[in-house]
């Protein structure tokens, strides 16, 4: 078990980190691109202005078998005091190493580092039926299950899209911004805290982990990590008569998977929904995708299987599900006992 500091770590751990990547990718996402090494390790070495990276590798034979990364915040930082208590890790263990304790000696490290910064709750996803086993099997519950949709534009109903569209018009006072490839700094900081608004209304079903309010700071840290894959963010923006923020949907696109993008978010103000809002919105960005990123096949969405509006239009559109990923927590005590470092 080997500590991994992504800021500071030397080539030859680097290495071993993306032949591990690889390997994990081919064996459970095959069907989507891979981030190439140099853009992947670019945004890892950067350091954040809201806490610090921690990883642990597990290696045999000097080969990586298994990852697990996980963010801790810097709690002094404006904002970041709500997660004091906890921590959210993701990684992996090879296929062939899996039923090892390679999961379990991570973890336990994992652990470690809780008990050191006072964490009381552990957060972590699988989306494979070993990672599933394993969670239930240390005592993690299951806390919110999110739907992997994707769609294709050459199976979309363009015509109802375009009524979609079109019946945005028939709210009085309404009007659309479109800001391609980025947001201006001025606009993106006047309509944050709309937009923070309308985060909180997303159903998170059981899920106990506090929400992180967006400020320019992490709107700016969020845009150099873009940079670094040459990414692009499209944001369509929906005012009412008096000027504010109604309703917005948001994607992102990077040239190195110029087949697909991604739907960041799509909200609408609660005392504006019933309207259709919410269907014009996302007929706005597929109807702007469909003129401006004209390699884009594919469209990526994630929601929560608690957030059914959103889900109906989803299926509406054509909107597939892909996968399922399952939200498990475990509290630090129960994660010492499950993994041996109970005192």
């Amino acid at each position: 078990m080997l500590p991994f500091d992504p800021p500071n770590a030397p080539s030859e751990q680097w290495t071993g980190l993306h032949t591990f990547r690889r390997v994990r990718h081919a064996e459970s996402f095959p069907e989507d691109p891979l981030l190439a090494d140099a853009e992947y390790e670019a945004m890892e070495r950067k350091p954040s202005r809201f806490g610090r990276r921690v990883a642990w590798m597990a290696r045999v034979d000097g080969r990586v078998v298994g990852m697990l990364s996980t963010f801790v915040a810097d709690t002094t930082v404006p904002g970041m005091a709500v997660v004091e208590r906890h921590l959210a890790a993701g990684g992996g263990v090879m296929k062939n190493w899996r039923r090892h304790g390679v999961g379990t000696r991570l973890l336990a490290e994992l652990h470690g580092l809780m008990v050191a910064n006072g964490k009381a709750t552990a957060t972590l996803t699988a989306e494979e039926p070993d990672g599933h086993a394993f969670l239930r099997h240390l005592g993690a519950g299951e806390k919110v299950r999110n739907v992997d949709n994707r769609l294709a534009l050459d199976a979309v109903d363009w015509e109802m899209v375009e009524r979609w569209h079109a019946a945005l018009r028939a709210v009085p006072g309404l009007t659309r911004t479109i800001h391609a490839g980025r947001v201006p700094a001025a606009e993106f900081e006047g309509i944050l805290p709309a937009i923070n608004a309308l985060i909180r209304d997303v159903p998170r079903d059981r899920l106990d982990f506090p929400i992180v309010e967006n400020d320019m700071r992490m709107i700016e840290e969020w845009y150099r990590d873009l940079d670094v894959v040459q990414g692009q963010h499209h944001l369509v923006l929906l005012r009412d008569a008096a000027g504010a923020v109604a309703g917005v949907s948001d994607v992102v696109w990077r040239p190195g998977a110029p087949d697909r993008t991604f739907q960041v978010f799509t909200g609408v103000r609660r005392d504006l929904r019933g309207l259709g809002l919410g269907k014009g919105l996302k007929a706005a960005v597929l109807r702007h995708v469909r003129s401006t990123l004209p390699t884009v096949q594919l469209m990526l969405t994630g929601n929560a299987e608690a957030n059914a509006p959103m889900l109906a239009i989803n299926a509406r559109l054509g909107y597939a599900v892909h996968k399922v990923l399952v939200t498990y927590q475990i509290g630090v005590d129960a994660l010492g006992a499950a993994t041996g470092r109970s005192p």
